[in-house]
């Protein structure tokens, strides 16, 4: 009977140090699980109503609220702060709040939602609903949150036309979408900001940057070749992405002149090509190179005599 006391007592203690204990943030915030009498300085009190939810504050995991759906943290002092909450079947919150040395108790009413599951023939898949962006999912294992009741859902895909939809889900509900993208009209347009180099080493304009704006993929090919003779000097073939992709040329096999630039777009249905001149000048040398070291070697020795 006196070993029973004793275990009895001995899980009343463990009990009460897990129930009150406090875990220290290297924030300098702590978290409090015990129901207190009032705030302390610079504490802020959450109530959500919801048990176990995930408490970050300034991006940084904080703890969770406890079985009342509470928690309290205390800050060392003043300041705004950023607090993300987030909870299995709810949408998550982020809001940013001021704490002052008298505290600030909030209740916070997390949004109930449902789940959808993407079924997709192309990844990734970002999700708009009724006209807010709510995230993206890579594969057919990732799950979004959306909020329950009718939305009007936008599903799109770089590269692939967008797929609207009216959905109806319910709170906890876990939707399944089968979407079948189709490819965009293959579009191109080619621009720069300079049409005039000097690949000398002179630090100005060594190179020529191109940018090809795609409206789905496709592959490129760039050729560049001699404007008088047609000679072709150069040649790239590379996998365009829609949207925009680079393309830098450094002057390879060319003497001075001007050259035309051809670039095809080819995405196995439909091909579109663009061209553009560009005339290459090693002639023409700006000293910007040797004023770079000069200035920086004149600052190193003002700093060796200095000392």
């Amino acid at each position: 009977m006196t070993n029973m006391k004793k275990l009895l007592v001995l899980t009343f203690i463990v009990f009460s140090v897990l129930l009150f204990s406090t875990t220290n943030i290297n924030l300098f915030f702590s978290v409090f699980w015990n129901y207190p009498p009032s705030l302390p300085d610079y504490g802020l009190w959450i109530e959500t109503g919801i048990p176990y939810a995930d408490v970050y504050v300034d991006g940084y995991y904080a703890g969770q609220t406890n079985i009342f759906g509470y928690i309290i943290l205390a800050f060392e002092e003043e300041g705004y702060h950023n607090i993300k909450i987030e909870a299995e079947d709810f949408l998550p919150f982020t809001k940013t709040f001021y704490i002052d040395e008298s505290g600030l108790r909030v209740y916070i009413s997390l949004e109930k939602a449902g789940k959808l599951m993407i079924l997709s023939n192309v990844y990734p898949v970002s999700i708009y609903i009724n006209g807010t962006y709510f995230g993206s999912v890579n594969d057919e294992n990732e799950v979004i949150k959306i909020p329950t009741g009718s939305n009007q859902v936008v599903f799109s895909s770089p590269g692939y036309e967008y797929i609207e939809e009216k959905i109806f889900i319910s709170f906890k509900e876990i939707k399944i979408m089968k979407l079948k993208f189709k490819p965009k009209k293959l579009e191109m347009n080619i621009e720069t900001s300079y049409t005039e180099f000097s690949p000398n080493n002179d630090w100005f304009r060594d190179s020529w940057k191109l940018r090809i704006y795609l409206s789905t993929y496709a592959n490129l090919k760039i050729e560049i070749s001699k404007q008088k003779t047609g000679e072709v000097i150069y040649e790239k073939v590379f996998e365009g992405k829609p949207y925009y992709n680079n393309f830098t040329w450094k002057g390879e096999n060319a003497d001075n002149g001007v050259y035309l630039v051809k670039v095809i777009a080819d995405n196995g249905r439909e091909k579109v090509v663009r061209t553009i001149t560009v005339t290459v000048d090693r002639n023409k040398y700006m000293y910007i190179k040797q004023i770079v070291l000069i200035s920086l070697l004149s600052i190193l020795i003002f700093v060796i005599i200095g000392l």
